[in-house]
């Protein structure tokens, strides 16, 4: 039976680019380069496999900015069929709790619209919050059943999926009744490097732009007026070193000095 599968990407700032923030200690989002998130080409990856192999419809989902757009092909070029962005002011600041409302609610209409859903996939957590929370919270919003740490999808039939996961120093086998939400863990997939005539196809494609009006969001839930918890402030990490430097014409009492230096910082130099 053909498969219907939503999966969860979200644009993240490229590792490489260097980030900049706001007076009030937020990261300018608009300034910086965008990619998919890492962990979520791991659901990515997963969610095409099952359509090759079962047939059916990969949907993208997303919760970003517009200028998120253009990272979000990179999904298209893998193999998802058409995505989605939601894209609305009224969405700045929302936590995960507002997040995951505001993707359930899209998850919702996608369902709709595509009369059915087998599964929603994600990645385990984003690379720059690294909550592990969506997963679990879309699953109660859309009051279905949600595992996490998913190493594997071994079969999907008879409305019910049989799924691999991770557990402290093993596996463990679980069959989850559909639909379900899937978090899945970066260890048995393997994300697909697009080929250049995949790319190329993908920029061709259209990406539809949400509003919360038009998935019917509740403004009271989502941005900071929906969101229990928020950033007060984020800044770089500083690394200073003290460099101390050792002279003496005797290098016996050179190394006296150093080893002294050494035990004063609480440096155990052993018997």
């Amino acid at each position: 039976m053909p498969i219907s599968v939503v999966v969860l990407v979200k644009p993240v700032v490229d590792p490489k680019a260097v980030v900049k923030f706001r007076p009030d200690g937020t990261i300018d989002r608009s300034a910086v380069k965008l990619v998919v998130n890492p962990y979520d080409k791991y659901a990515i990856e997963a969610a095409v496999q099952l359509k090759e192999k079962l047939g059916g419809r990969v949907v993208g989902v997303a919760m970003a900015p517009p200028h998120a757009a253009d990272s979000l092909r990179e999904a298209l070029a893998m193999g998802v069929d058409e995505f989605i962005l939601l894209s609305d002011p009224k969405l700045a600041g929302s936590d995960t709790l507002a997040t995951s409302y505001a993707l359930s609610a899209v998850v919702r209409k996608v369902w709709q619209k595509l009369g059915g859903l087998d599964l929603v996939l994600c990645g385990i957590e984003s690379s720059d919050s690294n909550t592990g929370h969506i997963g679990p919270e879309v699953g109660e919003w859309l009051d279905i059943p949600s595992v996490s740490y998913v190493d594997s999808i071994l079969e999907v039939r008879d409305g019910a999926a049989l799924v691999k996961r991770l557990i402290e120093g093993g596996y463990a086998l679980m069959k989850v009744k559909l639909p379900a939400v899937l978090s899945v863990a970066g260890t048995s997939y393997q994300p697909r490097i697009p080929t250049l005539r995949e790319v190329l196809a993908a920029r061709r494609k259209q990406i539809t732009v949400w509003s919360t009006a038009d998935v019917g969001i509740d403004p009271s839930l989502v941005g900071l007026a929906g969101s229990p918890t928020r950033v007060v402030r984020m800044w770089r990490v500083e690394i200073k070193r003290r460099g101390k430097i050792f002279s003496d014409s005797d290098v016996d009492k050179v190394l006296e000095k150093f080893f002294e230096e050494l035990r004063r910082d609480g440096v155990s130099l052993g018997a």
